[in-house]
This record gives structure tokens, sequence and C-alpha cells, in this order.
């Protein structure tokens, strides 16, 4: 059985103006006659509409668990009161139950007619009375309170796009991968030290039709599979042990085969063993490399964040490169940019691949670092002093107001070195120190970072895969229980090196508009010094009893 979810235009062609883009401009126009005669008139509105298609197929102890297809159709209502320079989205500031601009997902029904107007209507009005009584706060908190630090405009007038593009249908073998998650979640669970595991292929397809009072409109939207396996148990100590292992691509066709399946079912369980034995690590700093995957998500945590436009507007922000323009924070031999129009690189198809973003702009590459220097933010249709301009990375999750994020990061190296290269100079570097042995990270499952200046300008990457090295010559030892902290200027001024073959990180990024796709991209990286700290640990012990022996279906129940 095939499950194939509905496309656009099945010839290729492109797509004409649908009823539902029809529903949509008709209610647009009918709010902004008549919300324009009031006296707090919007200045913009813009309606977004997602119909959204999820296949799931998840096994857990070797059976399926989830088998389920779900299908939405969600709307987004982005309404502005005021002016261009000073509108309702503008950030109060002090204490207010109206500085949150919470929405929440707003489902509309899957025809055409009178309900899907109605839930419009409905949404449009709810907008628009929160945004007429924030504009007239905003007007007196500007009285009460000091002048602000970076004076911008709240809103950047734009040109109209009109763009309406295919999205190719979600085609999955139901009946192959129902089998497939199953056999393999069943092959994990032969091992005795797994206590929790999934296997999981989720598709989605989403068609974000989009109009506005500028006058653009567009239909376009994205395909994305990711196969997954999850393993979880508990050491002798208390500690959780968890192994991820994913893949994310935009076709069907691109999927790992079932050869490479079985083998990662086998390495996942073979990591799950290792870092079940492995001891745990102590709070230390000395030199450390980054594979190129731990590298990317270090880049992520610690830069991009950091540049995303919002937060050089914020007066509680620490804005850590608001004034870095022009300055040096990299070595000369690095560039960082952020590039959401690059469907595949380094052998693999990003995740934070799109062609607009969420506020109808076509996304463009946001040079960060050029040759070591600063040069710039992710900016979405808010202007920050010295980049008026949106470079199309305004984006959301489905009730969120959009705000500058990630897409695809990009770290690139000149004149990149072997990993050998690079391990010889970490061993150096950790006798200059007088250590015994530093550390190769070489997986990391994620992490976070505080921008803010109440709290401490910090971030935390989470390491899952650590190996000592020692300077002796004795073999690498895995260690687990620790993770990379510190600030970012002293992390970047300690790069001494970096690699010459770029890896790929896929995932999912969450912050303030909520969750969105993205990639990080980057060669490894060599730092002269880093701080790890210990790691939060569990306090059970492992299960008292052994688990049942999986049934293999044999004569004699499996048992062996």
């Amino acid at each position: 059985m095939l499950w194939c979810l509905s496309a656009l235009a099945a010839d290729g062609a492109a797509v004409e103006t649908s009823p539902l883009e029809a529903a949509l401009v008709e209610e647009l126009d009918r709010a902004w006659t008549s919300l324009g005669s009031s006296d707090e008139p919007p200045h913009y509105v813009s309606l977004a509409v997602q119909d959204w298609e999820q296949i799931t197929l998840s096994a857990r102890d070797g059976t399926l668990a989830t088998d389920d297809v779900e299908r939405a159709r969600l709307l987004d209502v982005d309404l502005r009161t005021g002016t261009p320079e000073l509108d309702s989205t503008h950030p109060l500031r002090g204490f207010s139950a109206l500085t949150d601009d919470s929405r929440g997902a707003v489902q509309l029904p899957l025809d055409e007619g009178y309900a899907l107007r109605h839930a419009v209507w409905a949404e449009i009005d709810a907008r628009y009375r929160s945004a007429a009584e924030k504009i007239v706060v905003l007007r007196a908190n500007r009285n009460v309170k000091v002048e602000e630090e970076d004076p911008a405009p709240d809103f950047e007038p734009r040109e109209p796009v009109v763009d309406r593009s295919e999205v190719p249908p979600l085609v999955v073998d139901h009946d192959g991968w129902a089998q497939r998650v199953s056999s393999l979640s069943e092959r994990i669970e032969r091992s005795p030290a797994v206590h929790r595991s999934s296997v999981t292929l989720q598709g989605d397809r989403g068609v974000t039709t989009f109009v506005d009072t500028e006058g653009t409109r567009l239909v376009h939207g994205r395909r994305h599979l990711r196969v997954s396996m999850l393993l979880q148990s508990t050491a002798s100590d208390g500690d959780e042990v968890t192994v991820f292992l994913s893949k994310d691509v935009h076709d069907p066709e691109k999927l790992p085969t079932d050869e490479e399946l079985q083998r990662w079912a086998d390495e996942a369980v073979a990591q799950l063993d290792a870092r079940l034995a492995a001891p745990r690590a102590e709070p230390t700093s000395g030199p450390v490399l980054l594979t190129g995957r731990a590298a990317a998500v270090f880049f992520h945590e610690v830069l991009g964040h950091r540049v995303e436009g919002q937060r050089q507007k914020r007066e509680d922000e620490g804005k850590t490169f608001a004034d870095q323009v022009g300055q040096q924070v990299l070595p000369t031999w690095l560039d960082v940019v952020d590039d959401p129009r690059i469907e595949t690189l380094a052998g693999e198809q990003l995740n934070g691949f799109y062609r607009y973003d969420d506020e109808g702009v076509p996304g463009q590459e946001a040079v960060i670092v050029d040759d070591g220097v600063f040069r710039g933010f992710l900016l979405y249709r808010s202007p920050i002093p010295g980049f008026p301009h949106s470079n199309g990375h305004g984006r959301r999750s489905t009730g969120n107001a959009a705000e500058a994020r990630m897409g695809n990061t990009i770290v690139r190296a000149k004149g990149g070195q072997s990993m050998d290269q690079l391990r010889a100079k970490l061993v150096a570097l950790a006798k200059q120190q007088g250590l015994p042995y530093a550390y190769i990270v070489d997986e990391i499952e994620g992490g976070f970072t505080m921008t803010g200046r109440v709290t401490p300008n910090a971030f935390n990457v989470r390491a899952s895969t650590t190996w000592r090295v020692y300077v002796d010559g004795r073999p690498d030892e895995l260690v687990r229980g620790i993770d990379l902290v510190g600030t970012p200027l002293v992390a970047f001024s300690n790069i001494v090196a970096a690699g010459n073959e770029p890896q790929v990180f896929n995932g999912v990024c969450g912050s303030d508009s909520g969750w969105v796709p993205v990639s990080a991209v980057a060669p490894a990286m060599l730092f002269g010094k880093l701080e790890f700290q210990l790691k939060e640990k569990g306090q059970d012990r492992p299960p008292l009893m052994a688990k049942p022996v999986v049934d293999d279906g044999s004569a004699d129940g499996g048992a062996r």
C-alpha cells in the first residue's frame, strides 16, 4: 500500500489561484476596508494558511506502536496597528501582560466555504483587538521610559511578490515501512542493554498560501521525512544513557536502504554498550577538537542565536555582537553565512532549506562573518540600526509571531587540515599545557544558550560522544557525563585550526517563535581551550530484573 499525499499540480504546471487563496483575499480586503476607518487602523495585515499532512510509523518492543495519518489546516494572522516606525509589535518595556505576543494555532475547516471565512474573520477580529490595545499602551510606555538604546522602525514595507509553486506529493510505501520499523525495533530489542527504544519514520508535507495587504500572493511549501532510532538505558551509577540516530531528507527516494538501516541498528546498540561501560569524566578545561557535526551544532548554539535580529532591539538582551560590526571575532580564515536557498550540501539534503520565509520574503544569503570579521545579522521585517532590509529569515511555527531565525548555517574554513593533522595539534596543545590528555567531541545532541543581560551570557552544548586522547599514546578512552560550557567571545578567541571536510547536522530548533527545521554545516574545529562541566545524573538503579527475551519465532519460543 502506498500513502500518497495530494499534490497541488500533478502535471508540474504553475499553480493557478486556488479557491483557498480567493477566499483569503476576499476576507483580507473586507477586513482592510472595514478596519481602515477605525480609530486605530492597521497599517499591515497578512494571512498565512498551512495545509499540513503528516505520516507517522513507529515501532517499540519489536512491534508497530503508531500507524497514523494526520491532516490539518492552520491559520496565522499578522496584523499591525500604528505606523511602520512604531507599531503594535514593538517590545514593551517593563512588566505588562501585553508584553507577550501569545496566539496559539488556529485550526481551519478543510473546505473553502462559510466555515473557513467565519474562522478567518474571527481571528482577524481577535488580532485587531489585541493590536489596537497594545499600540495605545506602547505610546504611553514611550512617554514614561528613557530613550531606547537602538531606535529603529518596527516594519519594513516591501514590494509585493507573486509566486505559486507546486509542492510534490509525499509518497511512502506504508506496508514496507511498517514492516521495516518493526523488524528494526525487534533487532534492537534483542540487546539486553536496551531498556527502552523506538524506530520511527515520520514524513510531512506542508503547503502555505500567503496573502497580504501589500499584494504578495504566494503558494509554497516543503516535504520532509525523518527516519530515526532512539535507544535508552540506565548505567550502574544511575546515569541515563541515550543513543539517537536519524536522517532527514526531502525526497522519499533518498531514505536509507534496508542494509544501511540494519547497520545503523547494530551500530546504535554497540554505541549504547560502549557508553554504558564508559566512565564519567570530571569538570576540566583544555584543548578540544570538535568533529564537523559537533562543530556545526556548536556554531548554531554559540553564534547563531546571538545574531538573530530581534535580539539587537530588546533592552534586556546581551547584544553580544551589536557593536562588533566591522570587528574581527573569528580567525581570518573563517567565514559564516546562513543561506536557506541551499537544498543539498556535503552529500546531505538540508533541513533548513526554504524558498520563502514566514513573512513572505524570499530566502537569501545572510553574511555573518567574512574573513573573520563580523558583517551582519539574521534579519526579518523588523529593521535594526544599520540594517533596514530583511534577508528572508523571518520564521515561526504556526501560532507564533515570526522572528529572525537560522535556516542553513554554514561555516567555511580556508586552508583546512586533515583530521590526522588536527589530532596531532590537539596532542601537542595538551603537552604544552601540561595535561595528560585532551578531548575529541564526536557527537553533540543539542544544547541551549542564554543571551539576556540578567543571566550569564553563556552556552551549554550537550556532548554525547566524547573521547579522551592521551598524550602518552594510550588508546583513546570514551567518557560520558560532561557538557561543553562557556561564553562566546572567549570560546571563539580560542579557535586555532579547522578541518577540510564539512559535515551536516540536521535538526529542529526551539526559540521564542517556536520550533523550526534547521541545518548547520561545518568542518572539524580545534580549540586551544574549552571548559567541560558535569552533566545532570539520574539516581535510580538499573532495572532489578532482566527484561524478557525477544521471541524470534523459533519453535522453542525464542529461548536462547
